[in-house]
């Protein structure tokens, strides 16, 4: 038995804001669990700390390539996207389990630039194709320029990890904006 074009359209058309819904959610989470556990850092990583701050771009990692898995034209871009943020987890391993705070924040902005600039590429596509996406253009943007910024706090005389927290919250509810307007999308 087949299954009508119409409803083959919403399963895959609703898996992208699944995606984005699912990877909101747990960023928010992070966010939560890293903002209590940086409010007591200091220039030395503790582990919990360390592992947490390393693995925020697999949140990134796992929703790119699940997106990917759907194909379409920004599969390739999202597969690049996972893999520069699997080099980010390694970066952000080697610096937050063996130098400090500045480190950290450098990598981390890096990625964060990067990444961005990803989203913000794949966005301005998807628009051209019609398709909602002023959340994103607003998140990919936000997320270049936050990175920028974390790269600068990085050299600050008393660096602080506190701003990532903030720096996944507001990505997230822009996923989830970015989902919630995306349900109306035919």
């Amino acid at each position: 038995m087949s299954t009508h074009p119409a409803v083959a359209h919403l399963g895959t058309a609703s898996h992208p804001r699944r995606i984005a819904i699912l990877r909101a959610a747990v960023a928010l989470v992070w966010a939560a669990a890293f903002a209590v556990a940086a409010g007591n850092a200091d220039t030395e990583l503790a582990a919990g700390l360390a592992l947490l701050v390393t693995a925020y771009p697999v949140i990134d990692v796992v929703a790119s390539l699940a997106e990917a898995a759907q194909g379409g034209q920004a599969a390739n871009r999202l597969r690049i996207n996972a893999a520069l943020s699997s080099i980010a987890v390694a970066g952000l391993a080697i610096a937050a389990f063996g130098s400090d705070v500045s480190a950290v924040l450098a990598v981390f902005g890096s990625w964060a630039v990067v990444s961005g600039l990803i989203q913000l590429f794949n966005a301005i596509q998807r628009r051209r194709q019609g398709s909602r996406q002023v959340p994103m253009l607003i998140s990919g943007g936000l997320s270049a320029i936050a990175g920028a910024g974390i790269i600068a706090s990085s050299s600050a005389d008393d660096p602080s990890l506190t701003g990532l927290a903030g720096y996944a919250t507001l990505g997230a509810v822009l996923f989830l904006v970015w989902a919630f307007r995306s349900r109306t999308t035919s």
